[in-house]
């Protein structure tokens, strides 16, 4: 698909979350406090949650079902793995995000797919 111009800018604000399509594809575009956008995959990977009805916990957005946190620079599960007992970490397994490419320039957030 390549690099697409999918929101304006300004229709981020911080901390906020929001679902766009880039081609086919669902795409969660969230505002980081920092100020900074991130672009994933716009379902969790366990049960296929809409993440743009969660949560921007910091860095990572917290699953609005079981409150997975993934982290929105790595894509990794930062729900507490220490609290799992084993049978869950067994029966859930390495559960990551995807991320994609993406960049603000001219007043529009780009994403590449």
């Amino acid at each position: 698909m390549g690099e697409q111009a999918v929101l304006p800018s300004n229709e981020l604000g911080p901390g906020a979350l929001r679902e766009v399509r880039v081609g086919a594809r669902r795409v969660l575009l969230v505002r980081l406090r920092s100020g900074e956008v991130a672009a994933a995959e716009a379902t969790c990977p366990h049960e296929q949650a809409p993440l743009a009805d969660g949560t921007v916990r910091g860095e990572a957005v917290d699953c609005p079902r079981h409150h997975y946190l993934f982290d929105l620079r790595t894509g990794r599960n930062l729900y507490p793995y220490p609290i799992y007992p084993r049978w869950k970490q067994e029966a859930v397994g390495d559960l990551s995000l995807g991320l994609f490419p993406c960049r603000e320039q001219s007043g529009w957030i780009w994403v590449t797919v």
